[in-house]
């Protein structure tokens, strides 16, 4: 009786143990957020972006976070400007802007990460994930390392730094130069996995 239950239990944790693939996609916890930080008159002010449609899939091992996978697809034509201290000229004129110039969201629908390894980055916290991966905007395709870490079983938060000049961007300005962006844009989520 005794080596039954060794058996079973070294069954049930080697199945634990196995990686499990997961379904991305938006919920009511959901979020992917871009902030872009003005410059000039309007230091201090901030640009902040969601896009509410995307999918992906997660091959996740808890035992080997290692072996980990990630894909994500967002479209870029569902971007949402949030700010709510533009005009409503400002708003849609901000809108339209990165839209069509900033994520040309007509030739490039998607914006597309892939990852290509997982680690865990510190190892006194089990939960905190360095992950590394391609990131590919405006058909552009870079680098970037997204710092991951997991709120219970299924659901990852994390962010990572965007810089406008990785993809031929060139930070807007306005009036002169007295209004601008900078080039580094901070891009948080936090998604569940099905």
């Amino acid at each position: 009786m005794m080596r039954l239950m060794v058996i079973v239990l070294g069954l049930t944790a080697s199945a634990f143990a196995q990686s499990q693939r997961y379904e991305l996609r938006p919920n009511d916890g959901s979020k992917l957020e871009l902030r872009v930080a003005k410059t000039g008159l309007y230091r201090g002010k901030v640009h902040v972006f969601t896009f509410p449609n995307y999918t992906g899939s997660l091959s996740y091992d808890a035992q080997k976070p290692e072996t980990s996978q990630v894909s994500l697809t967002i479209s870029s034509r569902d971007i949402k400007l949030m700010d709510t201290w533009l005009s409503e000229k400002d708003f849609k004129s901000v809108q339209a802007y990165a839209l069509k110039d900033m994520l040309a969201a007509d030739k490039y629908p998607d914006i597309a990460f892939v990852s290509t390894s997982v680690r865990r980055s510190d190892a006194l916290h089990l939960d905190v994930l360095e992950v590394r991966g391609t990131l590919t905007i405006r058909g552009i395709a870079k680098p970037v390392s997204l710092n991951v870490t997991l709120d219970g079983v299924r659901n990852f938060r994390g962010e990572a730094i965007i810089r406008l000049t990785d993809y031929g961007l060139k930070p807007p300005k306005a009036a002169l130069g007295l209004i601008g962006t900078e080039n580094e844009m901070r891009f948080s989520f936090s998604v569940s996995a099905d």
